[in-house]
């Protein structure tokens, strides 16, 4: 048998008639996966459904952004998607959502000092609160910047001095840090360049700190997430003080706290929370989920062949873990166990997930629900089809991106053919 199969396969006309044959089918294979892909959330795994509905900021690979609520079985029950990109949401009450958004326009629509600045188009950010049953805006802040990329407001915070509505707000264009009042004036404002000195190569428009979170963690402290120094700050702010100018103090929490070096425990992270003394961080270049106590990591869940890209993580009342696995278009729920007992597929970048009602990263460490550490890396070449997967999703319907490993293999198949009848 194996003597004729080899005499077969030696034909250039056979090799051809393979190489068609496999083409089409890879072809047939992509195609019926991009079409029948759900255009709706829909559960993955489904062994323990949480009791309560979750809000979904899903950022979007291109202008798709919403904000979303599901259910336990995955029914989406409110939606906003009147925005380019969003990225914070979070429940301020039963009827009202805060959400974080940055949207494009074209130069005409831009303020002048952005029409003619050397990049196309301009971002308009915004806070906005929102009534969940009508998606009228309450109140919002916002501010223009020059270019989508790397300008947009990832997060902001709500909290109250002596009875004032207050909002700290992370501004990654202009590497800043700011507090308003309802009223949207600045009581108080840090600047990066206060404390670290702007690399001289960088041109003004540069990606430098990537500020992409922020947290008030007690009173006059402010934690704040340094992307691009793989590093997290504490600010210590005097917030009886009516001067935006008041001297702040920083106080590096773990990280290299530089610009220069890479950290050694954290690799562009997202969405710090703090458990106590612990903080609870996505450490998403690295693809896991990771507790930090005094800067050690006591904890840690995930790996390339668990995650791809997590850029939230909430620790639960009950112990369980609620994380944002971005490229793999998912939020999951991680028990006590160290077992994923839900998952909810999302499409369109999810960037963050809050179980409702407004319950954040107020549950126990993993030491005191005793959940287990666990990470699992994937082989380079998963590693890197789903990187290219993941970029695919940028410039294709999310559906046909995910089949564009199998385009690749098939399009490879179409080219032996065309060598072997060639030949």
């Amino acid at each position: 048998m194996i003597p004729t199969l080899a005499a077969w396969f030696s034909r250039s006309d056979n090799r051809a008639n393979l190489f068609a044959l496999l083409a089409v089918v890879l072809f047939a294979t992509a195609g019926v996966g991009a079409f029948t892909a759900p255009d709706q959330p829909r559960p993955t795994t489904d062994g323990e459904r949480p009791v309560n509905n979750t809000l979904i900021a899903l950022q979007g690979y291109e202008s798709e952004g919403r904000a979303i609520e599901v259910t336990p079985e995955g029914d989406v029950v409110w939606e906003y998607a009147k925005t380019d990109d969003v990225f914070d949401v979070e429940a301020l009450g039963e009827n009202r959502v805060q959400i974080a958004v940055a949207d494009e326009l074209p130069d005409g629509e831009c303020p002048v000092r952005f029409r003619d600045d050397g990049h196309e188009n301009c971002v308009r950010n915004a806070l906005r609160v929102v009534d969940k049953g009508t998606n009228e805006t309450i109140w919002e802040y916002a501010w223009f910047d020059a270019k989508l990329h790397a300008h947009e407001l990832h997060d902001a915070d709500h909290y109250t001095v002596n009875g004032e509505d207050r909002w700290v707000l992370v501004d990654m264009g202009n590497d800043r840090v700011f507090a308003v009042n309802r009223s949207k004036g600045i009581v108080w404002q840090w600047n990066a360049t206060d404390r670290y000195d702007r690399p001289s190569e960088m041109g003004p428009e540069g990606d430098w700190t990537h500020a992409n979170d922020v947290d008030r963690v007690g009173p006059g402290v402010f934690r704040v997430s340094l992307r691009n120094f793989d590093t997290v700050i504490d600010l210590h702010v005097n917030e009886n003080s009516n001067r935006a100018t008041d001297s702040i103090r920083v106080e590096p929490v773990v990280g290299p706290d530089s610009f220069s070096e890479r950290g050694e425990i954290l690799h562009e992270q997202h969405n710090p929370d703090t458990l106590g003394e612990t903080l609870l961080v996505a450490d998403s270049e690295n693809d896991r989920v990771l507790e930090i106590r005094d800067g050690n990591i006591v904890w840690e869940y995930g790996g390339s062949a668990i995650f791809d890209w997590p850029r939230d993580a909430d620790r639960l009342s009950n112990g369980h873990t609620l994380v944002t696995d971005s490229y793999n278009d998912r939020v999951v729920e991680v028990d006590e166990n160290g077992e994923i007992v839900w998952a909810v597929e999302t499409g369109s970048l999810p960037y963050e997930a809050d179980r409702l009602p407004g319950e954040g990263s107020d549950g126990p460490t993993a030491s005191q629900a005793a959940i287990p550490s666990r990470t699992e890396d994937a082989s380079v070449v998963r590693e890197r089809g789903s990187w290219a997967v993941s970029m695919a999703k940028y410039v294709a319907p999310d559906s046909l991106a995910e089949q564009s490993f199998v385009l690749l293999l098939g399009l490879l198949a179409l080219v032996g053919a065309g060598v072997e009848r060639w030949r």
